[in-house]
């Protein structure tokens, strides 16, 4: 040992050669514990299992327990402990950390162990592991939260010499805000906020950019733009994941969200809903709603899987998703082992899973259980709904009865189901769902009736999922109808000339099921309506017209046989409906919209009125149904060890804290006061949104092996601040914005570029490249096509994938919407996991199958390729380009020669001027930019002068050019050059960064 002491002091006198006594005061967070982290802690760290040489380095107890006389470490005496020895040593075989593992520490980091073991080797808890509390600052600036966080940025950049830049210009101020308020440049709001905007340009006070962020986060724009976040979090999609990648409804989720944001509900309650609002008291449809949160998880619906298996990893996902959302705790490693660097032990783990093991859903495809939910409206939809309603059903209360239910008198299924009758004259099959069936149903017609046509309808029900069909994802398909009549004791066939559907699916009308004739497991025969859009939930009916009609001069009997015999098997009507009627050529009237319209039209509205969807939420099991929970040995979960119970872990809980073994309990731990990182990884997501990187870099990891916060004291003074004013995100969002280090200049001076090159320590203003989301959704609002519809179902914008195929379902056709449901947020484009949006994709957009707490930006290509050739950047560039020609005061009129007068060159600047300023939100364009796309503008006249195909296409005109007068040709070339100028003003730094 001496001799080892005795080579260690003559390598430290040559390595440092400096007094123990002049050296700086250590910290052990900030200075000690990362080296540590780095090179020791995974073999001398939490895991017992993989503990190496039974020595503990992340406690005091255990780097100074001894082994047989010497320590690890001994306090006090750099020179008496062993870490150091085999830190120094150029003896592989005792070197540490050993040379197969990591590179030898440096010098400095060498030199900063041996000073904590000279001071004492004192340990303290991890940083974020200890509560916030608010450090002391000068009186005077304590008096507005905004003066606290401008001082702590002030103390830093005084540290390495710098000084924060004077304040952003107006324009680009105000532009700056409304991008991360509400996702949506400043010429996207409406007249009140235009209003707003002009107060504070022509009188650029605090109070005037106070009230303009106020009325900013009052908006729907703010809810939508910030309910993006969650759905990250909670890994919110359209579909079910996997191979198979089925629909689900998920949106009345989504619009939740949107709500909650809206009527500014608190941080702590929202969450509280979504972690388990099904247990809180009387909890009402949106808080039992709220918890479809965690109903996001993906389900494997592939034959053949274990639904087990995967409903245990669904739960290994929620537990992580909770703890890294609202605590910014890594877990999943603790799954196999204990944690190699943050105090969750293997078994702790499975004590916390055990609060999501009791949930009743179970992978199943019918994914039970689910909420019937009634759908957010949007305004304007709820105020023609008002009025609609009443006028149709007085139209259709005024007019002849066109169809006649009927009440079957026999009804059965050839091979087994189970028809049940009810009130409303709808005919459920339930039971048995044989590979092939066809229902038989009979009914008596009165003396003095006809029949000339019957009407079939397909009605969603709760029993086959809210669908139509009984198969797997809900569908059907009707084979074969005919309709046979009983008279006098014979019977006989009466077959249908024609028939019309108000949907049918490609190949698949209701005119192939009419035939006399149809052959057993036949392709694109038969009536099916799996739509693109609401899959198999709509309800359809079909018209079926008699070749002959049935006449009940006496009392006649007639069947309806329905056939089902696809290549597909189980593939059988679920809840059916059948009238008649008497009235001539109804297949073709039904076809020509002049059959019974009104109440077709009625049904319609009342179909919406009563709308509900059926969202996927979590469910307890009852207290004598719970399961038991083990530890997973290694993970896997048919491997048990000891049964454990719903615990917290100790290193987060004293003995005195009590809470319910559920998930409440889980969710009031959670936002317990005492909770260390719960407001602390808050307000840091909150900062990231806005800064663009979090004061603790790492928002996904507040552990050990996280970053440390560039300023701390700034982090915990917001921190608790967000508790005091009981978790309000608007309050903790105008702290932010109020500062004059959020309102600084982007401008970076030379100094600051070499000192703080990330802009970390905050010496200019922040400067990001726009979320997926917003690069879409300016360039709409800034072409004046954006929608501000709010909530509803997904839509599908423009796509260049058109056709998904998924592995056993058949995948999906990507429908593109019309109307205004073409340009509605980003928020509300369908989300399919195995084949997300690709304007998503490309801006780095998760897919959403796991919960993601930060997007990581990239620069990239195919970024460009995406904005300046997508439909949807086309078409905002067109319309854009129409905006600039609305503005001019005359148009430019080009010559044959591509020379332009003195005035009409005046004319062109002026509409380039103006969509330069509109795009940018500035007060002037710049002279450089206007004259380099004025000069574009001429070249792209030149070439499409002798292109006029290519001019017509860019422009979007739908025209023969051959047809077109020498004028209407010019005009064509203005639009088609003036749409490139916009493509590329779209495309411009200063567009697409804020």
């Amino acid at each position: 040992m001496q001799q080892r002491l005795s080579c260690y002091l003559a390598v430290l006198v040559g390595l440092f050669g400096t007094a123990v006594s002049d050296a700086e005061d250590i910290n052990f967070n900030e200075q000690v514990r990362p080296i540590l982290s780095r090179h020791c802690i995974a073999c001398h760290g939490p895991d017992e299992d993989d503990r190496q040489a039974d020595l503990r380095l992340d406690t005091f107890e255990g780097a100074t327990e001894d082994f047989g006389g010497y320590a690890a470490v001994t306090p006090g005496d750099p020179d008496a402990s062993e870490i150091m020895v085999r830190i120094l040593t150029d003896d592989d075989d005792m070197r540490m950390p050993p040379s197969d593992h990591a590179e030898r520490l440096s010098t400095a980091d060498a030199e900063t162990l041996r000073m904590w073991i000279q001071q004492g080797a004192d340990y303290e808890a991890h940083w974020s592991f200890i509560a916030p509390k608010i450090a002391d600052v000068p009186s005077e600036i304590r008096t507005q939260d905004h003066r606290v966080v401008d001082y702590w940025i002030d103390q830093k950049l005084a540290d390495v010499g710098l000084t924060r830049n004077d304040r952003a210009e107006p324009h680009a101020l105000v532009r700056r805000l409304s991008l991360d308020l509400t996702g949506l440049p400043p010429v996207a709001h409406p007249q009140p906020i235009q209003s707003v905007i002009r107060q504070y340009l022509s009188d650029l006070t605090a109070e005037r950019f106070a009230d303009l962020a106020d009325q900013l986060m009052q908006t729907p724009a703010f809810a939508e733009h910030w309910a993006a976040m969650w759905l990250d979090l909670a890994r919110y999609a359209d579909t079910v994941g996997y191979s198979g990648d089925e629909h689900r409804d998920m949106w009345p989720w989504r619009d939740w969200l949107i709500a909650s944001i809206l009527e500014n509900k608190s941080y702590k309650e929202m969450s509280i809903e979504m972690i388990a609002g099904d247990l809180l008291p009387d909890a009402t449809v949106d808080q039992k709603l709220a918890t479809a949160f965690h109903r996001n998880t993906l389900s494997n619906n592939e034959g053949g899987t274990n639904d087990e298996e995967f409903r245990t990893v669904a739960i290994k996902d929620r537990l992580s998703t909770t703890l890294n959302t609202w605590m910014g705790i890594t877990i999943r490693c603790a799954e196999c082992h204990s944690h190699k660097y943050d105090p969750i032990s293997h078994v702790e783990y499975y004590q916390l899973l055990d609060y999501f093991n009791q949930s009743l859903d179970a992978d199943r495809r019918d994914e039970h259980p689910k909420l019937p939910v009634p759908p957010r409206r949007d305004l304007e939809l709820a105020k023609t709904l008002e009025t609609k309603l009443p006028a149709l059903r007085d139209a259709v209360a005024s007019q002849p009865i066109v169809w006649t239910l009927r009440q079957p008198n026999e009804m059965k299924g050839e091979a087994g189901s189970t028809l049940e009758q009810f009130d409303d004259g709808s005919i459920l099959a339930t039971g048995k769902n044989p590979s092939y069936e066809t229902y038989e149903v009979t009914f008596e017609l009165p003396p003095g009736q006809s029949v000339r046509a019957i009407r079939l309808e397909a009605i969603p029900h709760l029993k086959h999922d809210a669908k139509v069909g009984r198969s797997g994802d809900g569908g059907f398909i009707l084979s074969q109808i005919w309709l046979t009549k009983h008279q006098d004791g014979a019977d006989e066939k009466v077959p249908f000339k024609d028939a019309e559907a108000d949907f049918h699916q490609p190949n698949h009308h209701p005119r192939t099921a009419i035939a006399e004739h149809v052959e057993s497991g036949l392709r694109n025969q038969g009536w099916a309506v799996r739509h693109p859009v609401t899959g198999y939930t709509g309800h359809h009916e079909a018209i079926f017209e008699l070749a002959e009609p049935l006449d009940g001069a006496t009392a006649t009997r007639f069947t309806v046989s329905l056939r089902h015999d696809s290549p597909w098997v189980r593939l059988n009507i679920g809840c059916f409906r059948i009238s008649t009627t008497d009235v001539e050529n109804a297949a073709e009237r039904y076809r020509n919209g002049d059959l019974d319209a009104d109440r077709i039209e009625l049904r319609k509205w009342e179909a919406i009125a009563a709308e509900r969807v059926r969202v996927p939420v979590m469910e307890e099991k009852p207290i004598d149904k719970k399961r038991e929970t083990f530890v997973m040995l290694g993970g896997n979960y048919l491997s048990h060890g000891d049964k454990v119970s719903a615990k917290l872990p100790e290193a987060f809980v004293s003995e005195a804290d009590e809470y319910e073994d559920n998930r409440l309990g889980l969710a009031k731990w959670v936002f317990d006061e005492s909770n260390p990182l719960t407001a602390r990884v808050a307000v840091n997501r909150f900062w990231a949104r806005v800064i663009g990187v979090g004061l603790v870099e790492t928002e996904e990891d507040f552990g050990t092996q996280g970053t440390p916060p560039s300023h701390p004291q700034l982090l915990d003074f917001l921190a608790v601040r967000f508790q005091e004013e009981d978790w309000d995100v608007r309050r903790l969002l105008k702290t932010i914005v109020m500062s004059q280090a959020y309102q600084q200049s982007q401008i970076a001076s030379a100094r600051a570029l070499e000192v703080d090159p990330r802009n970390r320590l905050l010496s200019r203003g922040p400067r990001i490249r726009l979320q997926a989301e917003v690069v879409r959704d300016q360039a709409l609002s800034i072409a004046d096509l954006m929608s501000d519809k709010l909530f509803g179902p997904p839509v599908y914008p423009p796509s260049p994938i058109k056709r998904v195929v998924n592995a056993f379902t058949g995948g999906m056709t990507w429908q593109e919407s019309a109307g205004e449901d073409r340009y509605r947020r980003a928020i509300y484009t369908y989300l399919k996991r195995s084949a997300p949006h690709p304007l998503f994709e490309t801006f780095d957009m998760s897919s959403r199958d796991v919960c993601s707490l930060r997007r990581l930006r990239t620069n990239t290509p195919l970024q460009s390729f995406m904005t300046l050739n997508d439909v949807t950047f086309i078409e905002a560039a067109r319309g854009l380009a129409k905006q600039m020609w609305d503005h001019a005061s005359e148009a430019v009129n080009a010559k044959d020669s591509g020379d332009v007068s003195k005035s009409e060159q005046t004319d062109l600047n002026e509409m380039i001027g103006f969509g330069l300023c509109h795009a940018l939100f500035i007060d002037e364009a710049p002279e450089e930019q206007v004259n380099v796309l004025a000069e574009l503008h001429l070249q792209c006249q030149q070439r499409y002068r002798e292109n006029l195909s290519d001019a017509a296409e860019f422009a979007g005109q739908s025209v023969d050019v051959k047809t077109l007068s020498q004028e209407q040709k010019n005009e064509l070339v203005r639009q088609a050059s003036m749409t490139v100028v916009a493509n590329v003003i779209l495309n411009l730094d200063g567009v697409l960064n804020n």
